[in-house]
């Protein structure tokens, strides 16, 4: 376990805002520009499948987007070849973070993430200290809004590599650097070992502790997955083989019989809640509406699988599922942030609530017959009374936007620290601005530039602001040893003094959760890239 202190504690107390995180983290006179934008919490379906008997858990998601884009100049492979202006940008990265949160819990969903390859050549790459920056930002904004009430908080992610995921043809120009699937878990978890940066020890600190699940690998073998210390050969100590999900239903308050189907999470486009299903479809378990529907009855009662009983047999079973074998080698990662010994009481325990209901009735009564006493007493003894004349100027109250009549979601006064970082959007908002994405083509130089005006462009209409209003101009300080997700001079990465490996085509399999990433502990140039997602491709008319 780590404190989450050193420089992130320290130089990190004077970014609140997500521009001012990017400015202090990133390598020293990187200069790129960066855009963000999000949706407000809004109620979704439970993260986990209830137990049977108990009500769904109240869940919120907010969708959480930042791209990154860099001037377009000579630096940029084949600008020679293109009319550009000083205005033009091209976008070089962009990562998608869901945030679902529920009753002591906030679990932060890496989701997509995937770079174009048109990042300039430097040393060390910026793109995993943007990735970093991202996560330590967003977490650090879900800590302050949940402080008081004693949540846990969870980074979670899928790592498979893929050659392209949000942007389609940008793995077609041969210039995008691609790691292989253990180049990417690798450094996956380098992307997330700066959170762990030590300090002194208090009993206010927050606790993190980093988990690592590789299908068919265990104990030793995952370990060779870790990073390595700063400047050492020596593995982090921060890191654990395993997986937090019994740590994770403690904080959710289940009891130690909770079937196993309800401990584990189902994300979007993930190869655990496609077994899952599997598994449920195999003994007739349905999730209708939020409930739990059965067609056997002997399985109603208990909400088990045939045969998966307990968290360890499941992951055994992963092992040999399509998308975790054929050669192919994905990685789970967890980075569990407890909160500080002084907020873990504030949450009641099981038993508190389950004992309050059997109290409400009472109080309810007594409630009630106390108001029918004050009632009658006061109807007894009180006149009517005139209503006071208004006087004084009429001040007209502003109209308010609801978030299903308007791109532009209406939020709430707590959240305007937010809405400086990037503007909010609602569902269908954010939706439509994906699509857009997802649409548009990056495999030239010049199909980049026009995607990426495009897609912003889009993106401004629909929140109702000006290409600029949203754009955030950012230059790192941090020094190249100290940046973060740089592991010391020893271990620089660099997405463009890199020998480029050409790969086959993709099986074009899903899942979710990877990234664009550099190597920079691997010996071998050969396996040296950047830019990977865990996804589908874009088919090819």
């Amino acid at each position: 376990m780590a404190a989450m202190n050193g420089d992130f504690g320290s130089k990190g107390q004077n970014c609140e805002r997500l521009q001012d995180a990017f400015n202090a983290f990133l390598p020293k006179n990187f200069q790129c520009q960066i855009r963000y934008t999000h949706t407000p919490p809004k109620s979704s379906e439970p993260l986990f499948s209830p137990r049977p008997g108990a009500q769904p858990e109240k869940t919120k998601l907010a969708s959480h987007f930042l791209t990154v884009s860099v001037p377009v100049n000579d630096k940029i492979p084949g600008s020679d070849q293109l009319k550009s202006s000083a205005e033009d940008h091209v976008v070089v990265f962009a990562m998608e973070v869901l945030v679902y949160s529920s009753r002591g819990l906030v679990t932060m969903f890496v989701s997509k993430a995937d770079s174009t390859g048109y990042l300039p050549l430097r040393r060390p790459s910026p793109i995993k200290s943007v990735a970093t920056t991202f996560l330590w930002w967003l977490s650090t904004q879900q800590r302050q809004s949940t402080k008081s009430t004693g949540t846990k908080l969870v980074i979670s992610l899928f790592a498979r590599a893929q050659s392209q995921y949000l942007f389609p043809g940008s793995a077609d120009h041969g210039k995008k650097h691609v790691l292989d699937d253990r180049q990417l878990i690798r450094w996956w978890a380098r992307v997330l070992d700066p959170l762990f940066l030590e300090g002194d020890r208090t009993d206010q600190d927050l606790d993190l502790q980093g988990y690592m699940t590789v299908p068919g690998y265990h104990g030793i073998e995952t370990k060779s997955f870790f990073p390595t210390k700063p400047n050492s050969s020596e593995k982090s100590r921060n890191w654990t083989p395993g997986n937090p999900l019994i740590e994770l239903a403690q904080a959710r308050d289940l009891p130690e019989t909770t079937p196993t189907r309800c401990l584990l999470p189902r994300f979007p486009d993930d190869p655990k809640a496609r077994f899952m299903q599997d598994l449920d479809d195999e003994v007739g378990l349905v999730e209708d509406a939020g409930s739990l529907a059965l067609t056997s009855p002997s399985k109603q009662k208990s909400g088990r699988w045939k045969t998966i009983n307990d968290l360890e047999r499941f992951w055994e079973a992963m092992e040999f599922r399509q998308e975790c074998s054929s050669g192919r080698v994905v990685g789970f990662l967890w980075l569990v942030v407890r909160p500080p010994a002084s907020e873990r009481h504030l949450l009641p325990s099981q038993d508190d609530r389950e004992s309050s209901p059997s109290r409400q009735p009472t109080t309810a009564s007594n409630s009630q017959t106390s108001t029918t006493s004050r009632t009658s007493r006061k109807s007894t003894s009180r006149s009517p009374k005139r209503a006071k004349k208004l006087s004084g100027p009429v001040i007209p109250r502003q109209p308010r936007l609801k978030g299903s009549s308007s791109t532009l979601s209406a939020t709430s006064d707590a959240d305007d620290t937010s809405k400086r970082d990037g503007p909010y959007l609602t569902k269908e908002g954010y939706d439509s601005a994906m699509q857009i994405l997802l649409n548009l083509e990056f495999n030239t130089l010049a199909a980049a530039v026009h995607s990426t005006s495009k897609w912003v462009a889009e993106v401004s209409r629909m929140a109702g602001l000006k290409a600029g209003e949203w754009a955030l101009e950012c230059v790192g300080t941090a020094e190249t040893e100290t940046a973060v997700g740089a592991e010391g001079a020893k271990q620089m990465n660099d997405l463009g003094g890199l020998v480029r490996k050409k790969r086959k085509a993709d099986d074009g399999g899903s899942g979710a959760g990877a990234t664009p990433v550099e190597s920079a502990d691997q010996a071998k140039p050969e396996g040296n890239g950047v830019n990977v997602l865990v996804g589908r491709k874009k088919a090819k008319n």
